[in-house]
């Protein structure tokens, strides 16, 4: 049961970090949240990082609570369209890292 609940907060703060992007994007006076599609792998501990067009990059992090699950793929989130898509991959798996966009 430990494991069940350690996934879903890990889970929760994932969604969290997208949420926070979404809204450096977007007025407080809007003051709306709606539903979006899935991410196409469920992670946490991962990176989400604004890009210049709008879009969200998610890279790393893990899916199952183990260490030796990290992930090496990455995926795009449109908030126009509410959709991940996949894209490349890392030659190395990671989590807990960081990201910075430079211009």
């Amino acid at each position: 049961m430990k494991q069940k609940t350690r996934n879903s907060k890990f889970f929760i703060l994932g969604l969290a970090s997208i949420l926070l992007l979404l809204l450096a994007g977007q007025t407080l006076a809007q003051g709306t949240f709606s539903a979006t599609g899935s991410m196409i792998t469920t992670r946490w501990l991962h990176t989400a990082t604004l890009l210049d067009n709008g879009n969200i990059l998610l890279v790393g992090g893990e899916n199952s609570g183990n260490w030796w699950d990290r992930l090496a793929s990455a995926e795009l989130y449109d908030p126009a369209t509410g959709t991940f898509t996949s894209t490349g991959s890392m030659s190395t798996p990671r989590e807990g890292h960081t990201a910075t966009l430079l211009v």
